[in-house]
């Protein structure tokens, strides 16, 4: 790096305008092994963002693509003309001796027919083309916090004091408190690749590359966990704690009953209970036949395009979650702030040899999270469950 006084961000920018510049012709060998000199010089930096990593792999291929190019650059097709050219110049005596001559015209050279492979044709695209992940959501949405310890532990009251109208000189009815201590403990969710050392030197995205997928892998475990997680060695689920559709007196009573009937009469069972909705989680499919619902002459009973603070798309108040881990017809409304995540470790990396790895030359590269989820007992009636299907076949008199 020629000036000590430019950031690394600013000698990328620098070294990427360089090689631009070289690319609009063929690069002497000089100008190739200076530029190289200067990417390794980054490479050399103890601390490095992930964009920087990026950047100096991008670099790293369109420096290989010039240099192809350099060593290519002799490499040229034969016009006819040049051939006849040629074979004039060869026999110039037969010609002005009136005499005839033989003209061997070959083939032409073409990159179709006379070349083979794509390298040094080829630049190489640095982005790695990943295989799409569910978008994080529902970490956003419930009640976030962090914990120093294996478990959270928690005071749930079992028995409620009221009041009752008594007349004069009778004895006050008499009632009690209870309460019981519920615990909840941590747990990992947590990913390993086994990689040998030659890949992690000889290509210079891979290392970058697993460590962004296994942390995506852990961080998108816990947000299906959190919907979906049965317990056990999991976390405990939203799902297994709340309550199942009920139509109460909506039963029977709503004509042509849809998605947008169920959720309204899902917030009526959970205001009843004394709660306040916020969200509703539905599969995108769901979601789509959701704005998709028109009345009987055409008009869509929910706007295509519902504006919305912060991209969010809301009905009847709720902010919709809309994530592939909830099953497609299944639905789920819920008050999130009476979701409890816990975070007792973030999700960090870590590389070490295992068994017999050392011998073999292999790494193993581990990313992991510590957490807890919970609903409160007392909090279950936050959050009601069902099956679109079956919710509105109860809501609707023709069903």
């Amino acid at each position: 790096m020629e000036n000590p006084n430019l950031t690394p961000d600013q000698v990328v920018e620098k070294i990427n305008g360089l090689i631009t510049e070289k690319m609009k012709s063929t690069a002497s060998i000089e100008d190739i092994d200076c530029l190289k000199s200067q990417v390794e010089g980054l490479k050399g930096l103890e601390s490095k963002s992930s964009d920087m990593e990026k950047a100096i792999a991008k670099m790293e291929g369109r420096i290989e693509a010039m240099n192809e190019r350099a060593l290519n650059e002799g490499v040229k097709s034969i016009t006819l003309g040049e051939q006849v050219t040629k074979g004039l110049s060869e026999n110039m005596e037969s010609v002005k001796n009136g005499k005839d001559f033989n003209l061997e015209v070959k083939a032409d050279t073409t990159l179709a027919g006379d070349y083979t492979g794509t390298r040094a044709i080829s630049e190489l695209d640095p982005v790695v083309n990943r295989i799409a992940r569910q978008k994080v959501l529902l970490q956003n949405a419930v009640n976030r916090g962090t914990i120093n310890t294996m478990y959270v532990t928690y005071i749930q009251q079992t028995a409620q004091p009221t009041g009752a109208w008594t007349a004069e000189g009778v004895a006050k009815t008499e009632y009690e408190e209870k309460y019981t201590e519920v615990s909840k403990q941590v747990k990992k969710i947590a990913g390993m690749v086994k990689v040998s050392k030659e890949m992690l030197d000889d290509l210079s995205f891979v290392r970058t590359e697993i460590n962004n997928d296994l942390i995506e892998g852990v961080v998108t475990g816990l947000d299906n966990s959190i919907l979906n997680g049965a317990g056990g060695s999991d976390l405990e689920g939203i799902l297994s704690f709340a309550s199942t559709f009920a139509a109460g007196t909506f039963a029977n009573t709503i004509i042509s009953a849809n998605i947008l009937d169920v959720i309204r009469v899902s917030m009526s069972q959970i205001e009843a209970s004394k709660f306040t909705p916020t969200h509703v989680v539905l599969n995108p499919v769901d979601v789509a036949k959701m704005q998709l619902t028109k009345t009987t002459t055409g008009e869509y009973t929910m706007p295509i395009f519902y504006p919305s603070a912060n991209n969010e798309m809301k009905v009847a108040s709720l902010t919709v979650v809309s994530t592939t881990y909830m099953t497609a017809g299944n639905f789920l409304v819920g008050d999130m702030t009476r979701a409890n995540l816990r975070v007792r470790e973030n999700a960090n990396i870590q590389i070490g040899y295992v068994n017999d790895d050392f011998a073999r030359n292999m790494v193993t590269i581990l990313a992991e999270l510590r957490a807890v989820h919970y609903v409160k007992l007392n909090d279950a009636n936050a959050f009601v469950k069902g099956v679109l299907a079956t919710a509105i076949t109860a809501l609707d008199p023709a069903l």
